[in-house]
């Protein structure tokens, strides 16, 4: 399915409903797979101050991505799936800082079985367009650098840059679930510039930048990822500091799901070395402008940022 065919299934609205509160509560718990009020990430109030401050909340319903028929199954499974409760969610608080007002896209789900169907990426779309309706220059928001697909999604796809990374950002408070238990939350802060050439070509022509692989070399590979005998990742011996060029590219794990399910330690350990990487070269002025899969001759993908060095820090001594 692409994700014009997902914008004609899915019905997207960007006004809270009172009675849809409770439900957005709910599918936040869903999707981080939490038991309990008290344990939810963003209770009720979180989403209704977004709102009413000049923030965005948006919901999406299911309008066709599953048939009648297999809807009722899905109901006789979970009776949440009977009715028309909204499948994802998307946050932004509004906020400013020394360059003016942006917003802040603090939280966005998708329901585990709309999963893998492009919803997300018509999320976005939408999210794109209210900013622009609503005169929002400027997005921000945080993600974990090893996840591989977002990677993909946020800065191939929609143009977003990095330049600052936040080593274990959140607290344990917020991060008490499957996804975040025992690893450190280690987050990119995207900028996402609405107005910039780089995200119109993306967001309105539908065009990423072809990549040529070649670019790609050991002289500009900072690190690399290997393979144990259970065929898990691991971070190799290459491990650079004093890289002087511009590009450069730092390898991440294709799969850093299937680590963390069998070892979280050996997925710290990986972790700890690719944020030492991030953080060395970013505070000398790369920033990661891309995201690239490179499929090697024995079918094993691997994943690569693409890092710049911006011109006023080249003459530097760092």
């Amino acid at each position: 399915m692409n994700t014009d065919d997902t914008k004609t299934k899915i019905r997207v609205e960007q006004y809270l409903r009172a009675s849809i509160l409770n439900d957005v509560v709910e599918l936040e718990k869903r999707v981080w797979k939490r038991e309990g009020y008290r344990e939810v990430n963003a209770p009720m109030l979180y989403f209704e101050l977004a709102y009413i401050t000049n923030g965005l909340v948006l919901t999406a319903f299911d309008d066709g991505i599953y048939g009648m028929e297999e809807r009722k199954q899905m109901a006789l499974e979970d009776p949440w799936y009977g009715g028309d409760h909204p499948i994802a969610f998307l946050v932004c608080f509004a906020d400013f800082d020394h360059n003016g007002p942006f917003w802040y896209g603090a939280r966005m789900g998708v329901d585990q079985r709309y999963q893998d169907k492009n919803i997300g990426e018509a999320m976005v779309s939408k999210l794109y367009t209210c900013a622009q309706e609503r005169r929002i220059s400027r997005i921000r928001w945080t993600y974990d650098p090893l996840q591989a697909r977002n990677g993909h999604i946020y800065l191939r796809r929609m143009g977003g840059l990095v330049k600052e990374i936040g080593f274990n950002y959140y607290s344990a408070v917020f991060t008490n679930d499957q996804f975040n238990r025992g690893i450190s939350t280690d987050r990119f802060v995207v900028e996402w510039d609405i107005n910039s050439e780089r995200v119109t070509e993306r967001m309105q022509k539908g065009k990423a930048p072809v990549f040529d692989e070649s670019l790609i070399t050991q002289d500009n590979t900072i690190n690399e990822i290997d393979l144990d005998e259970l065929g898990l990742e691991h971070h190799g011996e290459k491990w650079l500091f004093h890289a002087k060029v511009s590009p450069i590219f730092i390898e991440i794990p294709y799969a850093q799901d299937r680590l963390l399910q069998a070892d979280r330690t050996k997925a710290q350990a990986l972790r700890d070395k690719c944020r030492a990487l991030f953080m060395h070269y970013l505070a000398r002025g790369y920033v990661v402008n891309d995201f690239v899969l490179k499929k090697m001759p024995d079918g094993r993908r691997r994943a690569f940022y693409r890092l710049d060095q911006e011109a006023q820090w080249q003459t530097l001594s760092l």
